[in-house]
């Protein structure tokens, strides 16, 4: 195998440097490396892990806050209070 070198099928150009191997889409553009894919894997995984961690949050305030709701409801009901006639 010669560098560089394209090819027929997939028309990607793989040519080789004093650094290492690069990879070219069709377009002359090259692939990205392996540690920049890993690196955006891992920050999309944290922004994933981030918004359910939010959300969850949000979720546990939302229970709370009903918690509270009914709590006062209860406490108006036992004083005699109708909260439904407000």
């Amino acid at each position: 195998l010669y560098l560089p070198w394209t090819s027929p099928l997939l028309q990607i150009r793989f040519e080789l440097f004093s650094d290492g191997l690069a990879v070219f889409y069709p377009d002359g553009e090259p692939f990205a490396e392996p540690e920049a894919i890993l690196l955006e894997r891992d920050a999309v995984r944290l922004a994933q892990q981030q918004a359910q961690t939010e959300r969850d949050q949000a979720l546990l305030r939302e229970e709370q806050a009903q918690a509270k709701l009914n709590q006062a409801l209860a406490k108006l009901q036992e004083l005699g209070i109708d909260p439904d006639t407000f």
